[in-house]
C-alpha cells in the first residue's frame, strides 16, 4: 500500500509540475508577442518569478526532511505543495526578491528593439522548429 501512495504522490507532483509549467510557458508566449500589453508581461514575470521561488523553497524542503518522513502521509505532501505556492507568490507579489521587475524591464526593451516583421519572422521560426521535432 505503500508504494502505492508513494506513486501517486509523485505521479500528482508531475502532474501539477507540467501542468504550472505548461502554463507559465503559455503566458510567456504570449507576452513576448508585439502585442501584448505590459501588464501582461509584466504578470507572466511574476508568475515565472513565484514558480522559480516555489521550486527553491521545494527543494530546501525536501533537503531538511528527515527519513521518518518517507511513510508521509500523501494529505500532507499536497498539503506542503499548495504552502510552497503560497510562499511563492507572496514572495513575488511583494516585488522584493526583483526577478520578475528585471525580466519585465528586459523583455520590454526587448520588445521595443525588435520590429512586428522581426517577430514575426522569429514566432515562425519557433513554430518549425517545434513541428520538426514531432
Amino acid at each position: 500500500m505503500e508504494n502505492i501512495t508513494n506513486l501517486t504522490n509523485q505521479d500528482y507532483s508531475s502532474y501539477v509540475t507540467h501542468a504550472q509549467t505548461g502554463s507559465l510557458t503559455n503566458q510567456i508566449k504570449k507576452s513576448t508577442s508585439s502585442d501584448a500589453t505590459d501588464e501582461e508581461m509584466l504578470a507572466a514575470c511574476k508568475e515565472f518569478e513565484a514558480y522559480l521561488v516555489e521550486q527553491v523553497y521545494k527543494q530546501v524542503q525536501s533537503t531538511i526532511k528527515s527519513d521518518s518522513d518517507e511513510d508521509s502521509n500523501p494529505y500532507a505532501d499536497y498539503a506542503y505543495d499548495l504552502q510552497a505556492q503560497q510562499y511563492a507568490k507572496l514572495v513575488s507579489d511583494q516585488g522584493k526578491l526583483g526577478l520578475a521587475q528585471q525580466l519585465y524591464e528586459s523583455m520590454k526593451k526587448q520588445n521595443a528593439a525588435i520590429t512586428p516583421e522581426e517577430m514575426h519572422e522569429q514566432e515562425q521560426a519557433v513554430v518549425a522548429t517545434q513541428t520538426e521535432g514531432v
